[in-house]
């Protein structure tokens, strides 16, 4: 599943989901809430034990995707999430649901309890969600 993004103010292309390391970078970016230089994203991954080259792989399919901007800066460049956390948190949604859940959110929820998965508090809180829900679409 795609979800239609904007990319410079042209046409709505989807917005594919990404694979799990292109994930991680997008993830640094995100918790960073500011560009970041290529040693600065290291440091944030190094973790993960990249070679520069490959986390230069990375960026560069993430911006040919449109989902990092890259601007010159000095000697290198800052690279920034051009696709807000939210926005791409709907295609994984989405496609989570889809994939595991046959596009049952009640499989889902099922799946969880389980798992013991959900406490006392997270049921309270997804019953008040989904009051607020009902709400909203009688009005």
């Amino acid at each position: 599943p795609h979800i239609l993004h904007r990319r410079g103010g042209g046409l709505m292309k989807p917005l594919a989901r990404l694979p799990d390391a292109e994930l991680e970078v997008m993830n640094a970016l995100w918790a960073a809430g500011e560009p970041l230089t290529r040693p600065e994203l290291e440091q944030r991954l190094s973790r993960k034990g990249w070679a520069a080259t490959t986390l230069l792989a990375l960026l560069t399919r993430l911006e040919e995707k449109g989902f990092v901007t890259r601007h010159k800066q000095g000697r290198g460049y800052l690279y920034a999430a051009a696709v807000p956390r939210r926005e791409y948190a709907k295609t994984e949604g989405r496609t989570a649901l889809g994939r595991m859940f046959g596009g049952s959110a009640k499989n889902l929820v099922a799946a969880l309890v389980e798992t013991d998965a959900l406490t006392e508090a997270d049921i309270d809180e997804l019953s008040d969600y989904l009051e607020q829900l009902k709400r909203r679409h009688r009005t």
